[in-house]
């Protein structure tokens, strides 16, 4: 299986190449400049999310309100469909190298530009495909034929646009356009659901005038959860382990490696969210036209079956009336945020083998020890997987238990915003030091 898979990838790397790209930048982008592709990309991002799709005038329901938070999407415009295509792209390619179904040495330069490739197609494809699943799973009411056609191909465009969004603020931008759109969402609507007209602080206020404190304890709740999920990542953000480092030419220079405990910070559960996102869309998808075999759903949500415990609980009245729903969910978010975690180690280059290359290349030894690519791997596979599995299960615990609290923008979607923003900001100073200082440039790209 795993040859006739490599075959078909290395007969398909010709045709990859006629996928339209954007071209990487040919020097180096300022700090300035980063920051404004950043800003241009994030502006476009909530105009596309005011371009309501033509439906014809069908009436669209108030369904999916588990897809929105973890795909930045915006249900009804042209961007509903989110990040979930190239998310969910990402999903598969993981687990078939993870799997060692499709085996790439994510080392070299040419695999990774393969991988890269056809993640990106195979997302252009589930634009499509996921927009049909929309339309079938009666997410914008009934539609004629030709309407349906019409608002599949309104909803792939906008999903391809975000593809290629993300990829400008990949090369051009700070940090990604998926980590950019999901915090930008969430944001906002954390902060029209504190502050806005009809915002819980309003709310608050208005209950304690008025003498109603039951009232006002239920609206400030939402508040406080939204504020403790924010100082539980921000202290978790800055846990880390230091490994002493010496340098191999120069006597007495020292330094330390950090590996922090959320090592491979929001990226486990953003796609076991994601895949519990899509879980829930063909379950749906499966109901509507007559398989129930996931479940059965109201009013969008699944009220049985094994989609039933794919389905986040928001709220601690939820938890309360079903509690073995929420033990299961949480166990199904913490092994799968593992699961992702331990797979993006691998095909990233975040494992031992590949740190110890990028620090002997650096002229650098763990301290104390012989100056040898094997040995600070030996060194670094003493610390990076079991920090890996338990940063991915804190990350998955922590998330559904905020989801639980019925924080503002959901749990799940306050604690990736937290974590981007977090890492947002250390990209900013990292970048500002290397603009400064082009020395350092070179050092952090190596």
């Amino acid at each position: 299986m795993g040859d006739i898979l490599e075959s078909f990838l290395q007969k398909i790397r010709p045709v990859l190449e006629y996928i339209p790209e954007v071209k990487r930048p040919d020097r180096d982008i300022s700090f300035k400049g980063k920051l404004y592709w950043t800003g241009i990309v994030l502006l476009l991002y909530f105009i596309l999310g005011t371009i309501d799709v033509y439906t014809g005038g069908s009436e669209i329901p108030a369904l999916f309100d588990f897809w929105q938070t973890v795909t930045a999407s915006k249900m009804g415009t042209i961007i509903t469909l989110g990040i979930g295509p190239i998310v969910t792209a990402g999903i598969i390619m993981q687990l078939l190298i993870g799997s060692e179904l499709v085996k790439l040495d994510m080392s070299k330069p040419d695999n990774r530009a393969l991988f890269q490739g056809l993640q990106k197609a195979f997302g252009i494809f589930l634009c499509f495909l996921e927009a049909g699943m929309f339309v079938l799973a009666g997410a914008f009411g009934a539609l004629t034929p030709t309407m349906s056609l019409a608002l599949i191909l309104q909803l792939a465009i906008g999903a391809i646009l975000l593809i290629y969004l993300d990829e400008i603020v990949s090369r051009y931008g700070i940090g990604s356009g998926i980590g950019l759109f999901i915090a930008a969402g969430v944001s906002q609507t954390i902060f029209v659901g504190a502050l806005g007209p009809q915002g819980y602080l309003w709310k608050f206020f208005t209950a304690m005038v008025s003498g109603s404190m039951g009232p006002a304890l239920e609206y400030i709740l939402p508040i406080l959860a939204t504020i403790s999920v924010f100082l539980v990542v921000v202290y978790a953000e800055s846990i880390r382990v230091e490994i002493p480092l010496a340098h191999g030419r120069v006597k007495g220079a020292v330094g330390k490696y950090p590996i922090k405990f959320i090592y491979v910070s929001n990226l486990p559960v953003i796609l076991a969210a994601a895949l519990f996102a899509n879980f829930q869309l063909w379950g749906l998808v499966l109901y509507k036209v007559g398989f129930p075999i996931l479940g059965n759903y109201a009013n969008g949500r699944a009220i049985d079956g094994i989609a039933y415990y794919f389905s986040t609980p928001y709220g601690l009245s939820s938890v309360i009336s079903d509690p073995i729903h929420a033990i299961v969910y949480t166990l199904f978010l913490i092994g799968f945020c593992v699961l992702f975690g331990l797979f993006w180690v691998e095909t990233s280059g975040l494992d031992a083998k590949s740190m110890a290359k990028k620090l002997g290349g650096l002229n650098m030894a763990i301290k104390g020890f012989r100056k040898s690519n094997k040995s600070i791997e030996n060194r670094l596979k003493r610390y990076i997987k079991p920090i890996t599995v338990m940063g991915s299960a804190f990350v998955g615990l922590l998330a559904a238990l905020a989801d639980f609290t019925g924080a503002l923008g959901g749990g799940t979607g306050v604690l990736l915003t937290v974590s981007i923003v977090y890492r947002f900001y250390e990209q900013l100073v990292q970048e500002q030091l290397s603009d400064l200082h082009p020395m350092l440039s070179k050092i952090v790209k190596k």
